[in-house]
């Protein structure tokens, strides 16, 4: 027997790795719409039933116990979390007794690892996590994915156009294949290539689209403080605010100060067209200077200063706002 679990936020992402561990007969039991405590009782009685029962006829059965959004790191009543231990105790004990045939998948968004189900189950699962990340993290593998999804249609990106092709849509899986389906529809069949022309006429965002470092560095590129504050707002909640932000602004500087001593040579072209238009806003000596500065903050909000937050914004805009001759 073989127990799967398969935890992750992105719920393409989970669907289509339990897909491929799916053999044989596949039994879906759906806790999706099970919002209270007796329905996801009722939901683990099922799992069990279908657990304790081998296949018959088939050679091979898969029972899928899918949209599981109560396991231990949620909200989960006390009752609901004991009687998940207890099943995760059963398959724990007795899968290693079961028939070779006989596999068991469970999906959801989030697990707890330290929990005393997931410390039982994990004796005999194959557990995998599509866990969240940092932002950039997050980008950059759906950055990869939209390539590896636009190959698998016979399809390539123009260089750069992938990164523009994901700040559009975001980073939710079934909304990057969605818009890579309606790309090749609207290219037609002998087309190869997928330009940045292609994306401005028919991307549309996708449905959970978060909101993208991007917005921040291109209003800080093209010195708008308006915009800047408004898309900095967006990070405002997130954990590590002031570190991630003071960090984020001076690579962004830093990065921009290389690229006005060195110049563009082997840089993407959409990205070195970006830093060519922004650099047109900006003298060496006040990347400089607000280089300095933002290193100087991150280093003081590490530490732990209070109002870190506020700290950033107020450099932010003495950075935007001041101006030299060019």
């Amino acid at each position: 027997m073989s127990v799967h679990v398969i935890i992750g936020e992105d719920d393409c992402l989970v669907s289509e790795a339990a897909k491929k561990v799916c053999v044989g007969t596949v039994e879906v039991i759906d806790s999706v719409s099970s919002t209270n405590a007796d329905q996801q009782l009722a939901d683990i009685r099922r799992a069990d039933a279908a657990f304790s029962t081998p296949p018959f006829l088939e050679p091979e059965k898969t029972t899928w116990w899918k949209n599981v959004h109560f396991l231990p790191g949620g909200r989960t009543a006390e009752e609901v979390k004991k009687a998940l231990e207890k099943f995760a105790e059963k398959i724990s004990s007795s899968a290693a007794t079961m028939p070779e045939g006989q596999n068991f998948i469970i999906s959801g968004s989030h697990l707890l690892k330290t929990s005393v189900f997931s410390k039982k189950i994990s004796a005999v699962a194959q557990i995998s996590l599509f866990a969240s990340g940092k932002p950039w993290e997050l980008r950059r593998m759906a950055v990869a994915r939209a390539e590896e999804y636009a190959k698998e249609s016979g399809l390539q990106f123009s260089p750069g156009t992938a990164e523009k092709f994901i700040s559009v849509v975001g980073i939710d899986t079934r909304s990057i294949l969605s818009e890579i389906s309606k790309m090749r529809e609207y290219l037609g069949p002998n087309a190869k290539v997928i330009s940045s022309d292609d994306i401005d006429e028919i991307t549309s965002p996708g449905a959970r689209n978060d909101p993208e470092i991007w917005s921040v560095t291109d209003a800080i590129g093209e010195r708008n403080a308006s915009v800047a504050l408004s898309a900095i707002k967006k990070f405002e909640l997130e954990s590590g605010f002031a570190v991630f932000m003071s960090g984020v602004i001076e690579k962004f500087f830093r990065q921009l100060i290389d690229v006005k001593t060195n110049g563009t040579a082997g840089m993407n072209p959409f990205v070195a067209r970006k830093n060519e238009g922004f650099l047109k806003n900006w003298s060496l000596m006040e990347l400089r200077v607000a280089r300095a500065r933002f290193l100087a903050l991150r280093e003081k909000v590490v530490s732990g200063t209070e109002a870190g937050g506020a700290l950033v914004v107020t450099e932010l805009l003495r950075a935007i706002r001041k101006r030299s001759p060019q």
